[in-house]
């Protein structure tokens, strides 16, 4: 690389928010080490319309561009719209989304259609399977012919559950009363008062009650920010009834349990902890609430966020809560006492992604403006931050966002961008990993054991080999 585009920077100099600089890290060490710390900036100059993120150590060593995540299957799907992708805990099936209501799950190795659900009349934003691999719950948002968001529940040993009869009724129903309306209506009357489709409107509508009624679907969605819609367990599902609830069913029996109510303003996050005896909440009334997994009732309210409090992650021991805010802060509380332990600052854009490291050590936290940090959760100091570099393109930091931030169970840390590009870094062996295709924002997953990544891009679902 030429020499002119590597800049060497005193540990003092650094400003890791700085949006000419690809990449800075921080130390762990006093003030006086950091001075003494030599680190290397790369700034690669790229096209403004194209924007980059580049990665280098604290050691000042680059990381090397090994092919440590490799292509396995790509399958092609009807995905224009939304993009939504998740594997089985085995690695055997992924499920995807498919002309924005159906939902397709295919084998891995094979690509071959295994089932086709179709349920959800408004778009489906969330797909999970089931920790035994053998049922796949799935939350669509209000649209279409759905006034509120729906929920449901599929069984991969069940025969595929269709509403395509529902269309053949409406068929039947036009036809047979075409005849009749004809002695009363000209025929170009019949043809625009396109009868079949509010025939089928109606059908669907009626549907989408009787499976509520009857227990095989829910009115609500759920936590719509990185959020683990099952138990760890796999006995409890939660799910949003409305902005400020959420509800806890028994996924045996497909019941409610009890509702956790107490939050002002809408919830972007709910999820169990590591044991599954507690849930934590993160709202946009600007607070973090701990409640009990058995009866349902409030623990401890979590403040200190001065601004709408978005995405959250319990530390893999369970002893430790995060939160990421839109005052541009992550904060972490002792789930036990409700103590904040740090407040986690350097970002310029609010913070809506975040994972804990396996081993609890770090906490990475994704924000717009295109900043992710790596903290040590300990010290509370960052170790590690990576800047989006955009060039000479001064509006691209007003929608480029780093998104679904993961660490995997072994330790490799995975992101994507709001432009679309996806990105991995092995810490390791200091390797990191770089793709993109389209511009073009779709889910992005890895695989419980840390072996798959997956993601649903623009008429395609790829799944990766991790080395």
């Amino acid at each position: 690389m030429d020499g002119s585009r590597i800049r060497v920077i005193q540990g003092s100099e650094l400003d890791p928010s700085h949006p000419s600089w690809a990449l800075g890290r921080s130390t762990r060490t006093a003030h006086s080490q950091q001075l003494k710390e030599r680190k290397f900036h790369t700034r690669l100059r790229v096209p403004s319309s194209s924007p980059h993120l580049d990665m280098t150590t604290r050691d000042g060593v680059p990381p090397a561009s090994d092919p440590w995540v490799t292509e396995l299957t790509r399958i092609s799907v009807d995905n224009d719209t939304f993009k939504v992708a998740t594997l089985s805990p085995n690695n055997a099936f992924i499920a995807t989304v498919v002309q924005v209501t159906d939902i397709c799950v295919y084998d891995v190795a094979t690509s071959q259609l295994l089932h086709t659900f179709r349920g959800h009349t408004g778009h489906i934003a969330h797909l999970e399977f089931h920790p035994g691999g053998r049922k796949l719950v799935s939350s669509s948002s209000p649209s279409g012919l759905e006034r509120e968001g729906q929920v449901r529940m599929w069984d991969l040993d069940a025969p595929d559950q269709c509403l395509d009869d529902l269309e053949a009724t409406a068929e039947t129903a036009t036809a047979a009363a075409a005849p009749i309306l004809l002695r009363r209506w000209a025929k170009e009357d019949l043809e625009s008062a396109e009868l079949q489709k509010k025939i089928s409107e109606l059908l669907f509508a009626a549907q989408i009650a009787v499976d509520v009624r009857n227990g095989r679907a829910f009115l609500g969605e759920f936590a719509p920010f990185d959020a683990r819609a099952f138990s760890c367990d796999g006995r409890s599902l939660l799910y949003l009834p409305d902005r400020k609830t959420v509800a806890v069913l028994d996924v045996g029996t497909f019941t409610e349990r009890f509702r956790l109510s107490g939050h002002t303003d809408g919830i972007m996050w709910a999820e169990t902890s590591p044991n599954d005896t507690l849930v934590a909440t993160s709202s946009w009334d600007r607070t973090v609430r701990i409640w009990s997994m058995e009866s349902g009732e409030s623990i401890r309210v979590l403040e200190g966020a001065t601004g709408q409090s978005w995405s959250g992650a319990f530390s893999p021991d369970g002893e430790l809560v995060a939160a990421g805010s839109g005052d541009q802060m992550v904060r972490i509380w002792r789930v036990d006492t409700g103590e904040l332990l740090h407040t986690l600052s350097g970002f310029r854009g609010w913070v809506r992604t975040l994972s804990f490291s396996p081993d609890g050590i770090r906490l990475a936290a994704g924000a717009s403006k295109g900043a992710l940090r790596i903290f040590n959760v300990e010290s509370g100091e960052c170790e590690q931050s990576w800047q989006v570099d955009f060039g000479n393109n001064r509006s691209a930091p007003s929608f480029i966002e780093l998104r679904s931030v993961q660490y995997t169970s072994r330790g490799d840390l995975f992101f994507c961008s709001t432009e679309g590009r996806i990105f991995g870094y092995r810490a390791s062996d200091n390797l990191k990993w770089e793709f993109f295709e389209s511009q073009v924002y779709g889910s992005l997953e890895a695989s419980i054991d840390g072996t798959k990544l997956t993601a649903a891009l623009r008429g395609n679902v790829v799944v990766w080999n991790i080395e």
